[in-house]
């Protein structure tokens, strides 16, 4: 694989690791629609496992 496209690849799931990061020290918005609310708290909880995910597809990426 291209070093330029690794790199690309690699800045991507930086990017995308950061802004799961931040969603995750957002806090709830209490809305009134509780399910609005819940797919706020899953998101939260579906993305701790999705950035180990993430990281361990860039180390694959940076291992081609």
């Amino acid at each position: 694989m291209s070093k330029n496209i690794k790199e690309e690849i690699s800045r991507e799931i930086d990017r995308r690791i950061h802004l799961l990061k931040e969603h995750q020290g957002a806090e709830i918005i209490v809305t009134g629609n509780q399910y609005e609310e819940l797919n706020q708290a899953l998101s939260k909880v579906i993305g701790a496992p999705l950035i180990g995910e993430l990281q361990s597809l860039k180390e694959y990426v940076n291992r081609l």
